[in-house]
């Protein structure tokens, strides 16, 4: 199935841009965004249908909600995930999820100007820019070799909007897996293993400039683009976790993470034209499975100075948790992505096991 999935991001990557449909690349819950994103092999409640569907039938009790707000680059942006998973017995599970990512209250002043050459505040409007994603998602257990293996897939619908300017329909399949070998727990997650393609669709009449608009022989347009469709290639994330126990009260786990892309050179860890590896590293502590500390590192860019100094740096993220009578509270000081540029942001979530 890899070698498939790396068939396929060969031969789709030159008609593919990076960095399609990057919301969905951003994370959910706290718990997860604390330990910089390392969750493909233990995510534990209606978070997993996002990091890997296969965790899914692991669920402890067997329905689970959560819900997740977040705003970033000072608030302009808002970020919001909600899900719900039920097992449905010890071998199925099923779960849905929902995720907008969104810059609302946008100035549009596109009509700013009446067709008598005068400004007038009146024709101000407002719009948003956001993005949607609706996912179901499916998990079974299964039998191979005598260990259980857990499988699940998720299809998922997208939806772009740009205000009255744009939208696009996108639809895709994600799968994942998981197995559990004693202490140790090992995830795979297949995301937009079929390529998620997105249609665009563009209001001709609402980007046009009209005449008066432009000074004497000006010929700036908002043109609409050439292309209608956009690919997001596959990516791979291969997840490790190891727990500790330490006495009757206290424990550690940890795991390990690797997003491997190829659409393209990326600033990251192994950076080549045809495979990018993107490690993510995060530590869990806790007090009765009560108390939880998380730190995590994710992030790795080569920063670039004077000359040809270079240095390698690293997003570091942190976070604390509580569980009590199947409710999690949860909160991480993370970032959307970079490592200096912009500020770091509190994210909340909660979720609730019944």
């Amino acid at each position: 199935m890899l070698l498939l999935t790396f068939a396929v991001c060969s031969a789709a990557r030159a008609a593919a841009p990076k960095y399609s449909n990057e919301f969905l690349s951003v994370g959910v819950g706290a718990r997860a965004l604390g330990m910089g994103g390392a969750a493909s092999a233990t995510a534990a409640d209606a978070c997993a249908a996002y990091w890997n569907p296969a965790l899914l039938t692991t669920l402890q009790p067997a329905r689970s909600a959560a819900l997740m707000h977040a705003e970033y680059f000072a608030g302009v942006a808002k970020y919001d995930f909600g899900a719900f998973a039920y097992r449905l017995d010890s071998a199925a599970a099923i779960a849905a999820t929902f995720i907008r990512f969104g810059v609302d209250d946008i100035l549009n002043t596109t009509d700013l100007i009446d067709k008598d050459g005068n400004f007038s505040y009146d024709r101000l409007s407002y719009f948003s820019t956001a993005d949607y994603a609706l996912a179901f998602s499916l998990a079974k257990k299964m039998k191979m070799a005598g260990r259980s293996l857990n499988v699940g897939a998720n299809a998922k619908i997208v939806y772009r909007s740009v205000g009255k300017f744009a939208a696009a329909y996108g639809f895709g399949i994600d799968l994942g897996a998981h197995c559990a070998l004693g202490r140790w727990n090992f995830g795979v997650m297949l995301r937009d293993i079929t390529t998620t393609v997105n249609v665009w669709t563009y209001n001709a009449d609402a980007l046009a400039v009209p005449a008066y608009v432009m000074p004497s022989g000006d010929t700036i347009t908002n043109s609409v683009p050439g292309s209608r469709t956009e690919v997001t290639l596959p990516k791979v994330t291969l997840a490790a976790a190891r727990s500790i126990r330490f006495g009757n009260d206290f424990s550690m786990h940890a795991e390990l993470g690797l997003d491997v892309t190829t659409d393209g050179q990326r600033n990251v860890l192994v950076s080549t034209g045809w495979l990018n590896i993107d490690p993510k590293l995060g530590v869990e502590g806790s007090y009765k499975s009560m108390v939880f500390l998380r730190a995590g590192v994710n992030n790795v860019q080569r920063i670039s100075g004077f000359g040809s100094e270079s240095h390698f740096a690293v997003q570091p993220n942190v976070g604390v948790g509580l569980r009590f009578m199947g409710f999690a509270l949860d909160y991480a000081l993370t970032n959307i992505g970079s490592t200096g540029v912009s500020t770091y942001s509190n994210v909340f979530s909660v979720s609730y096991g019944f």
